[in-house]
């Protein structure tokens, strides 16, 4: 018996022999599978939880961010109000000097002037600080990540973040010299007597944009950012000097500049729309029927047509309104300090919060934390 069992064996072991082989290999290889499923689950696992804390710690920086700009734009704001105070000049003015044509000229540039810097201030501000935060930002995301000495410490973090208090003191300054400039040669030529229209209004403040761009690179706002920042920074420290260079390299990136120059001109339509509801609580409304007649083929004219109050058939064609200059003036600085504005608050406030929204400076300060925080 045993013999024929040998035999069989012998008849056939190259078919036991290849079974073995493809029962092994068959087991090594669902070994095989199987550890590399495992180690594939690990690394996904792995990467969702990695993404999910790099989220949160973007997120947590954004509104870090968020909270820094809205308490540094009041300080900017009040900052820029106080340097250009028109209350003192409007006091003198009450007690009827002889002057009274000079302190209105003066006011006449020092409201224009206070909303071109308040405009190009608070964008610059929203600009420079989320690339800031943002860089720094991705350092910290990267320490929190390696176990090695940290590539950033609190002291360096605390120097860094300083250089923005230098455009919030004296940065601020030196921008309102030169947006004074600007605003001196276009709206000095304008006469207080003048009945002005909400176009020529727009139009004094694009003439003061195109001179601050094209006049000379030292002049144009917008190219002096890093100055702004960094112009004054002690850089003896090799680490620091890195992270300078690096955000010097962002903020004079054509990208960065095309950003700021797109904000600013955003930020004066917002302004603009403001000065419209003036121009339009101002006017004398006309009725559908009238514009029905004016229109002479059946279809209602509503073309640059504000409507107002609740009554469906009233419109107010602001694009015909004028207003002496000089009426205007206690007007816009109104917008400018009250809560005027047809939200209920200020063109600084106003300002910041359509900035602070702005959804094309979130996706520049997300790119930016990106790249920084890439390990």
């Amino acid at each position: 018996m045993f013999s024929a069992i040998k035999n069989f064996l012998h008849r056939h072991r190259r078919k036991f022999i290849v079974t073995s082989a493809v029962i092994g290999g068959a087991y090594l290889l669902s070994r095989y599978a199987q550890r590399k499923l495992r180690e594939w689950q690990e690394r996904e696992a792995k990467k969702f939880l990695e993404m999910t804390r790099k989220k949160q710690h973007f997120e947590s920086t954004e509104r870090t961010c968020n909270q820094t700009i809205i308490s540094l734009s009041k300080i900017v704001s009040e900052s820029i109000l106080n340097e250009l105070n028109t209350e003192e000049l409007v006091k003198k003015l009450q007690e009827t000097p002889e002057n009274k044509v000079t302190l209105w000229e003066q006011i006449k540039i020092m409201i224009f002037t206070r909303i071109c810097v308040l405009v190009y201030a608070l964008c610059i501000l929203q600009v420079t600080l989320r690339v800031q935060l943002n860089i720094i930002g991705g350092y910290l995301y990267k320490d929190s990540v390696h176990e090695e000495a940290p590539l950033i410490d609190s002291a360096l973090q605390a120097k860094y973040l300083s250089l923005c208090h230098h455009f919030v003191s004296q940065g601020v300054g030196d921008l309102i010299r030169q947006i004074e400039k600007a605003v001196k040669r276009v709206v000095g030529q304008v006469s207080l007597k003048k009945k002005i229209t909400l176009q020529e209004v727009e139009q004094l403040f694009w003439s003061i944009q195109t001179i601050l761009c094209t006049d000379s690179l030292d002049s144009n706002p917008v190219r002096q950012m890093v100055n702004y920042l960094i112009g004054h920074a002690d850089l003896s420290d090799p680490k620091l000097n890195t992270i300078v260079q690096e955000t010097m390299d962002v903020l004079e990136s054509d990208e960065i500049t095309s950003l700021t120059m797109s904000s600013i001109s955003r930020s004066f339509s917002v302004v603009m729309d403001e000065i419209a509801n003036l121009f339009a609580s101002k006017a004398t409304p006309i009725t559908k029927n009238q514009l029905e007649e004016i229109s002479g083929d059946g279809h209602i004219v509503t073309n640059g047509a504000l409507k107002l109050g609740i009554g469906a058939d009233t419109f107010v064609d602001v694009n015909k309104v004028d207003i002496h200059l000089v009426k205007l003036l206690p007007i816009l600085n109104d917008l400018i300090t009250k809560n005027n504005c047809k939200t209920s608050t200020n063109i600084p406030d106003l300002l910041t919060q359509q900035l602070t929204v702005n959804d094309k400076l979130k996706v520049l300060g997300a790119n930016i934390y990106e790249v920084f925080s890439s390990v």
